[in-house]
């Protein structure tokens, strides 16, 4: 135990350590954004704020234990090449040129930062969570007080004072530096990760005209990604209507000639500058030589070319720490009294003439690389309906396009101001992939047959390397589904049902990559569903009748014609109602008037069969839940469900998207490696003899897993944030529900944020084994065993559970506790760990006095026959109070009057050889005998806890 504890203490204070780091990144990133030049300045010479980030990003990453993404995936193969190219040449140039060649070579030894990112990213992946929170600060803040500094600095630059000792106002953004971070924040917008008032946006985009009139890398480096934003997301009709505005207003602003002069020489702001940039691109214009400025720029690229393709210095370029610009013979800068430039106007530029053509190959790979895996990625995640993830990684490709866009017209990745931000975009990038990774299996590129394997290695090797830092197990990311030899092919499209009915029994179905839509599919016995990387079973409708009436959008919505089923909490009453809306993949939530409609919410009148949206919809994907069930149990046996991705079905409560129950003929299914999610009542139900193993189900509107019958195995799935529709905890909702059932095993599951008890076995269940479980911030109970008998629950790590997230019960009284056992007999709990938060309860056996359902019922002159909390064993668990109070124990929850009172001391239940551990001193009673709280002494006084003990803070 101790060498265990002392394990835990250092992987805490490793954890503290990188959790630390990622906010001091954020401050730097920030800073760079708000300030330029005059951030990256700060510290003592050779150690600037970079250079110490990066020294204690080096410390974080090696306490992360993720060194493998070096090599993870292809785009981090490039970028480490790409590093250890520019080490050597820049060793190489040390001892003539000295500091000046390290400062070059940060041009990609920066790239350390993108690694150090994925390493915190991998090590714990709900740091992506705290990383979009800061991208959307960035934008809501960041960005307007950057674009009041750049005005200050446009307008009154000559009064802005200066570092103390350098020759840098305090306030030096650049209109390109400026660009791409403005444009990251019009991205993260326009895609609806971000939500901005009217007025930012207008600010915004006032703020992009006047930095396209001064800067014609800016004005594309803003324009390009967002329009590759909107065509990628999907809003052309957006980009046209917005476009259109630009132009008429831009034509008459130029018609009126309207210019704001500026000081210090600038370029005016004015339609007219805006327009002479866009035709000094591609044409030769002389306005405010706009033509000298792009000719002195490719005259130095020319020659840079000859001496690399065509010159001596074609593999190894001239190295770093050389001043290119005297080298090559375009100084500028004298004229102003210094400092001269240093390096090409282009980082393409720099690279080539720096570490020649494999420099530059290096570097463009590298980018290639990148920005293909993360659109290949935002790619199958809007087809897998990762609405979410895939306007994420369209955010980051166009972010980062934006800043390339800048750097190929100016000076900007060989400095920190722009260096560093876009290295640490580029790990966010890595990061995010490798754990959509595994949360996926990601198909290899369509290559020729003979490659094919190998790409997949690449993948399975990045998934693998991923899950290896995050302690979970790598089968659900590596291994990949393979359809048999004569499979029935299924191409999108294609009516599932129709090929299973023409099928023998024993047939299997390989099904397509890509949305197969409103299917319904009734298997015959021994039938198998494979689904390839990216198939999707969605039950769901589009709706494209919506209409306009008034201030709202209307469409009429057929009813089921099943009564709803199932008790709500007061405050979500129509959690019942299987039909749903999606917008955008993201369900609406009911309202019970017109009232009361919002954006993000749906009305459905049942009066005149009418639904209601406050959205305007046009131009989103909308969708309305049809098919009750992807899979419906009519009798068969042997069914195998595996790999695919099943959504958006109308599924009653207590019946699963994936319905392998109800009929006692229907056996033996195994449901592998699917996702089941935004379901509207269980996600899984499965029958006798069935396996559930290695399945993603969350967000399900009532339940994760629904199962019955006998023989039933649960094991290594992931079921979290379940019952989101609101469905009354108390009922029936959560993360796993059994009742009547025998021989269940529920091993090896994480079960977790689930809006009810994560697991629950109740009514007469039978010789049930729960083990190796990871069970932690579930609404109520952790693992629930009530009305029923003879149970096995040990070893599992049970943590923070009763939370009363969602408006469930939570932690009352004895209830919620993390292992609660109520009025059943002969359970054995052992081997497990128990963390209690303030307030909540441990481990607690609790009887009812409830009539037994599987008697006959009490006839006139007859007792009642009760369950009874009786022959309970509890020892050997270790249970942890976070906080100064909460109980362990059993208590009697019936009258005096009641048959059952006094049965938990009669009963032969027993505790020992449990340790309690304390966090914090107190006098509370944390135990309970019979009826009332009491002290430890008491509580072995009573014949409990003989050999126990209880671990107090000092």
């Amino acid at each position: 135990m101790k060498g265990r504890s002392a394990a835990l203490a250092d992987g805490s204070a490793d954890r503290r350590a990188t959790d630390r780091y990622l906010p001091a990144l954020a401050l730097g990133f920030a800073g760079y954004v708000v300030f330029g030049k005059s951030f990256a300045y700060l510290g003592l010479p050779p150690l600037f704020i970079g250079e110490i980030l990066f020294a204690l990003g080096l410390l974080a990453f090696l306490a992360s234990g993720c060194s493998m993404v070096l090599v993870a995936t292809v785009p981090a193969i490039g970028a480490t090449l790409l590093m250890a190219w520019v080490l050597l040449r820049t060793l190489q140039g040390l001892g003539a040129y000295g500091i000046d060649a390290a400062r070059d070579g940060a041009v990609a030894l920066y790239a350390g930062f993108a690694f150090i990112v994925a390493a915190l990213l991998v090590e714990r992946p709900a740091r992506l969570t705290q990383i979009v929170g800061y991208f959307r600060l960035h934008a809501r803040v960041l960005i307007p007080i950057a674009i009041v500094f750049y005005l200050v600095a446009r307008f009154f630059g000559s009064s802005i004072p200066k570092l103390p000792g350098q020759d840098v106002e305090v306030i030096s953004v650049r209109s390109g530096e400026l660009a791409a971070h403005l444009c990251g924040a019009l991205v993260l917008v326009l895609v609806g990760l971000c939500k901005v008032r009217r007025f930012w946006l207008v600010s915004a985009l006032g703020a992009a005209l006047l930095i396209a009139s001064q800067s014609r890398g800016g004005m594309l480096a803003l324009l390009v990604p967002l329009v590759l934003a909107m065509v990628l997301s999907g809003q052309l009709r957006r980009l046209i209507t917005i476009g259109s505005g630009i132009v008429l207003i831009m034509g008459l602003a130029y018609m009126a000639d309207l210019e704001i002069d500026l000081p210090r020489g600038e370029r005016p702001i004015s339609a007219r500058a805006l327009v002479e940039n866009v035709v000094s691109i591609a044409a030769p214009s002389e306005a405010n030589n706009l033509d000298g400025t792009k000719q002195w720029r490719l005259n130095w690229w020319e020659a840079i070319r000859n001496y690399t393709f065509h010159g001596p210095y074609f593999w190894t370029g001239k190295g770093f720490g050389v001043n290119l610009a005297e080298a090559d013979g375009f100084v500028v800068g004298l004229e102003r009294g210094g400092p001269t430039l240093r390096s090409p106007h282009s980082v393409h530029m720099t690279y080539l003439a720096r570490g020649g053509v494999p420099g530059l190959a290096l570097w463009l790979f590298t980018c290639a690389s990148w920005m293909t895996a993360l659109l290949r990625a935002a790619h199958l995640a809007r087809l897998r309906g990762d609405v979410d993830w895939s306007r994420f990684f369209i955010f980051l490709s166009c972010y980062l396009a934006s800043i390339i866009i800048d750097a190929s017209f100016d000076v900007a990745l060989e400095g920190p101001m722009l260096g560093i931000p876009f290295w640490i975009l580029f790990g966010v990038g890595l990061g995010s992939l490798m754990i959509y990774r595994g949360l996926h299996i990601v198909a290899a590129p369509a290559q020729p047959r003979r490659a094919a394997g190998a790409g997949a290695r690449i993948v399975g090797a990045a998934a693998l390397l991923a899950a290896t830092c995050l302690g979970g197990p790598p089968s659900e990311a590596t291994e990949r589904a393979i359809c048999p030899i004569g499979a029935i092919q299924v191409p999108v499209g294609a009516t599932i049902q129709a090929l299973v009915a023409k099928a023998a029994p024993g047939a299997a179905f390989c099904i397509a990559p890509g949305l197969h839509r409103a299917q319904l599919i009734a298997p015959k016995d021994r039938q198998v569903f494979i689904g390839q990387p990216g198939a999707i079973l969605n039950g769901a409708e589009l709706v494209t009748d919506m209409r306009p009436s008034g201030a709202f959008w209307v469409t009429a919505t057929a009813r089921p014609r099943r009564p709803a089923f199932g008790t709500c909490l007061a405050s979500r009453p129509r959690c019942n109602d299987p039909v749903r809306f999606f917008l955008d993949g993201q369900p609406l939530e009911p309202v019970a008037d017109l009232a009361g409609l919002r954006p993000g919410t749906v009305f459905d009148d049942a009066a005149t069969g009418r639904s209601y949206l406050a959205d305007d919809p046009r131009g989103r994907t909308l969708e309305r839940t049809l098919q009750p069930y992807a899979f419906r149990n009519d009798g068969a046996r042997g069914v195998t469900v595996k790999g695919l991705i099943v959504e958006k079905y109308a599924t009653p409560a207590q019946h699963g998207a994936i319905f392998g129950d109800e009929n006692p003929r229907a056996t033996g299914w195994l449901i592998e490696d699917n996702e089941v999610r935004f379901n509207s009542g269980a996600g899984i139900a499965t029958g006798e003899g069935s396996v559930v193993r290695g399945n993603k189900v969350h967000h399900n509107g009532q339940l994760g897993i629904s199962p019955n019958g006998a023989d039933v195995l649960i094991e290594g799935n992931e079921i979290y944030e379940n019952n989101v529709y609101g469905f009354d905890a108390a009922w029936e909702a959560g993360g796993v529900k059994a009742g009547k059932v025998e021989r269940l095993t529920l091993r090896g599951n994480q079960v977790h944020d689930n809006y009810g008890s994560g697991l629950w076995c109740d009514v007469d269940c039978r010789s049930v084994l729960i083990e190796g479980n990871v069970v932690e911030r579930n609404s109520d109970a952790g693992i629930f065993y009530e009305i029923s008998f003879d149970a096995i629950i040990r070893n599992n790590t049970v943590r923070l559970n009763g939370t009363g997230r969602g408006g469930q019960q939570g932690s009352l009284w004895v209830w919620g506790a993390g292992i609660q056992i109520a009025a059943s007999e002969r359970v054995r709990v052992y081997g497990n760990t128990v963390t209690v938060s303030k307030g909540s309860a441990g481990i607690v056996l609790v009887d009812q006095g409830r009539e037994r359902l599987d008697q006959p019922p009490a006839k006139a002159g007859r007792a009642k026959a009760l369950y009874r909390t009786v022959g309970n064993a509890v020892h050997d668990n270790e249970v942890i109070y976070e906080g100064p109070s909460g109980l362990s124990g059993g208590v009697s929850d019936v009258a005096a009057s009641n048959p059952n009172f006094g049965i938990i001391e009669t009963g032969g239940n027993h505790f020992d050889r449990n340790t309690y551990v304390l966090h914090q001193a107190t006098k509370a009673p944390l135990f309970i005998w019979g009826q009332k709280p009491i002290s430890y002494d008491a509580f072995r006084t009573l014949g409990q806890e003989a050999n126990g003990r209880i671990i107090r803070p000092n």
